[in-house]
């Protein structure tokens, strides 16, 4: 794993493994409205199938660091690809909403893994120097993955039905399995065991609940921007229901944008200087999203509000690979995890507050994150 070659082997099948994870985050969406005119579902129906793919992707968080710690990457990694390709080809022939229920979690299971996974494998095989910037790019391979299914299924839903799109889709993320069979990974970290008292450790480190809060800040506000900003649109706003999502797409295209720039940036500006620029660039650009009238101000907005949010992974992970690099799956195990929980949590915030408070919520925790950051940045160099 010194050599050139082989990092650049192993980085190879974690852009793929992270591109898969994109694929299979963005496929239930694509396939909802089919489904539900396929099984004659209402909403309360669509939304207990919506609703196993979180389960799946916390569940799949939730294990894999232990497991590559003590095993090492390849045999997981083809396990979970082709878990989620089990529940692709499930999901595009399940004849029964059962089925379907099943074949989201596989797909959420799998991709849960493959997300922890790709991201702690290409920390371990990056050099201190070229982590942040190797996650970042971790991170377009994540937007070229979740941009791609939503195209196909535009481009080619009046030639062939969702069936064989996914089945396809299934079929080439199985093909990738061949790759990594013939690439050496990392090997586990522990010979014997899984390390139970630096886990417990580990999750009692005030620096790493100090990152993993941030992650639960970040994921949140993510999670607010995705799932809420074509309501918050149509309803408060007024916008068409084709404005809204035209708009959310520039969301998409600008955290890629964003991630492109980080590996430069990084040359440039510390890490908690580049995180705060970027989260005052998220937050006004969800203050333009709130006070815009027109479809271009507000695409600028969405724009500005991805191409912000895309710091805080790459550069929160390339912290927590480089200061627990003994650790680094289970480190980043429990750090997703965390950022999962704070996804559904914060989630539910817009139900307590009301819709109208959404730009204002996000823009206070996209805020809050550089704080939280600067604060560990002190403890950490205190303990130094």
């Amino acid at each position: 794993m010194n050599s050139h070659k082989g990092n650049f082997a192993v980085l190879a099948a974690g852009f793929s493994g992270m591109v898969f994870f994109g694929v299979s985050l963005v496929v239930m969406g694509s396939v909802l409205p089919s489904l539900i005119e396929k099984f004659s579902l209402d909403t309360a129906g669509a939304s207990t199938i919506a609703g196993l793919l979180p389960l799946g992707l916390l569940l799949g968080s939730f294990i894999f660091g232990p497991v590559v710690d003590r095993y090492g990457y390849k045999k997981l990694l083809i396990a979970a690809t082709l878990a989620a390709v089990f529940g692709m080809q499930l999901l595009a022939f399940a004849p029964s909403v059962s089925l379907v229920r099943i074949a989201i979690f596989f797909i959420g299971f799998g991709g849960g893994i493959l997300n922890g996974l790709t991201s702690a494998l290409v920390s371990d095989a990056s050099s201190d120097k070229a982590r942040a910037s190797n996650l970042s790019i971790l991170g377009v391979f994540y937007t070229v993955g979740a941009i791609t299914i939503p195209l196909i299924f535009a481009s080619l839903k009046h030639i062939y039905t969702y069936t064989h799109i996914v089945s396809a889709a299934g079929i080439i993320m199985a093909c990738s399995v061949i790759y990594y069979m013939f690439v050496k990974f990392p090997e586990g970290k522990f010979d014997q065991g899984f390390p139970v008292k630096k886990m417990v450790a580990l999750a009692k480190e005030p620096a790493m609940l100090l990152l993993a809060f941030t992650l639960f800040l970040q994921s949140g506000a993510e999670g607010l921007a995705s799932n809420w900003i074509p309501s918050f649109l149509e309803q408060i706003k007024g916008f068409s229901s084709e404005s809204a999502l035209y708009a959310l797409s520039f969301m998409v295209f600008g955290m890629g944008t964003g991630r492109i720039l980080l590996g430069l940036l990084l040359r440039i500006f510390s890490k908690s200087s580049l995180l705060l620029i970027s989260m005052i660039v998220a937050a006004a650009g969800i203050t333009i999203v709130g006070s815009a009238t027109d479809t271009i101000w507000v695409s600028a907005g969405t724009f500005m509000t991805g191409m912000g949010s895309a710091a805080t992974f790459p550069v929160v992970f390339s912290v927590i690979g480089d200061k627990f690099r003994e650790v680094s799956g289970t480190a980043f195990s429990f750090a997703l995890t965390i950022a999962l929980i704070g996804n559904t949590l914060i989630n539910l915030m817009v139900g307590v507050l009301g819709l109208k408070s959404l730009t204002l919520l996000i823009a206070v925790i996209s805020l809050a994150v550089p704080v939280i950051f600067y604060i560990n940045t002190k403890y950490i160099r205190s303990k130094n």
